[in-house]
């Protein structure tokens, strides 16, 4: 049997370098997909039902950023939702999705979301690399070429390689890493989630036919700087603690001791199966478009202390060092009474 170490965010570190960057406007955080598709930002938020909506798409839209909807309601919901947005902005498809499972009614929501308009689709499943996700991500490269299809999750180059191959643009990376996720509770599986994206990366860098390729995280982030570290092996970062107590976000508002709370369940506790989530609460946080600024703002202050104008730089100046106990406790505030 085989044993190998692995890393997750608070492993590790990066290392500061000389930079001559003078303000963090010098620095790019934009994106360029393949199909037309371009995003100012890196970031957006977890296709989640107590997250998504469509306020919180229209809010991503306004932000030049992606927002996929989730697939925990009925399709008359998600295009009652697609139409209302198509109707107030006609470019609308360029940075709203939909998500869609590996049934038999999936394969028949495809067509009907791509008449509409729709041309990113997420195959949003929680064991990605299956013949079923493979399946469904064939039919929808050979029948609906124009379409940027997301597939996932997946913990492992080995994944990646099969979706990308199977026509796959970009692959979802993580299993078990989200704040709400028990699946290595409940099943004993799973990769911490800076190594899984390490996996993906070098796979992607080893295979030249994967060049034009896509990584997407998703989740693990609990802090700005996760999401840094992210970006060292990832295109973009899809979160979903760190939107779930958006003022705007789907999960109902609870109040205890006179504090604000929103409601926050994982995707499995949406069904009747099985459970692989818990349902939970986060603090009320301000709103989207704050957040999102506080977001850029830290990946800006990463890529500057590694002298990186553009999140290809990062990719290409980081460097890692891994860190101790000692270390992490050195990196948050300490010996001192927070006010």
């Amino acid at each position: 049997m085989k044993f190998e170490e692995t890393l997750t965010f608070n492993d590790v570190l990066i290392k500061p370098s000389y930079s001559e960057i003078r303000t963090r406007s010098e620095i790019n955080l934009s994106i360029n997909l393949s199909k037309g598709l371009n995003f100012a930002i890196p970031v957006f938020p977890a296709n989640m039902k107590t997250i998504v909506n469509a306020q919180v798409a229209e809010e991503f839209y306004k932000l030049g950023g992606m927002c996929l909807l989730h697939r925990f309601c009925s399709i008359d919901e998600q295009i009652n939702i697609l139409k209302t947005l198509n109707g107030k902005y006609k470019d609308v498809f360029d940075y709203i999705g939909v998500s869609v499972g590996v049934k038999e009614e999936d394969y028949k929501n495809i067509k009907i979301f791509y008449d509409l308009g729709v041309r990113i689709i997420c195959i949003d499943v929680a064991h990605g690399h299956s013949k079923n996700c493979t399946d469904m991500t064939t039919f929808i490269a050979n029948n609906f070429s124009d379409v940027f299809l997301i597939a996932g999750n997946v913990a492992t180059g080995q994944g990646a390689f099969d979706l990308w191959n199977a026509g796959a643009d970009a692959c979802k990376i993580n299993v078990g890493a989200g704040s709400i996720c028990t699946t290595r509770i409940q099943a004993g599986v799973g990769v911490p989630q800076l190594s899984a994206l390490i996996d993906v990366y070098e796979t992607r860098n080893y295979h030249p036919i994967f060049h034009d390729k896509f990584i997407i995280a998703d989740g693990g982030c609990s802090k700005v700087g996760d999401l840094v570290k992210s970006l060292c092996f990832s295109d973009m970062v899809m979160t979903g603690n760190m939107f779930a107590g958006v003022p705007e976000s789907s999960g109902e508002i609870i109040e205890i001791d006179n504090k604000k709370y929103k409601q926050y369940d994982g995707s499995s506790t949406h069904k009747s199966d099985y459970i692989e989530g818990v349902k939970a609460m986060v603090p009320l946080k301000d709103n989207i478009k704050n957040v999102v600024k506080t977001m850029l703002e830290g990946i800006s202050s990463g890529c500057s202390y590694v002298g990186a104008r553009s999140l290809n730089e990062l990719k290409t100046n980081a460097e890692f060092i891994k860190i101790t106990n000692a270390s992490i406790v050195e990196s948050h505030a300490h010996d001192v009474v927070i006010r």
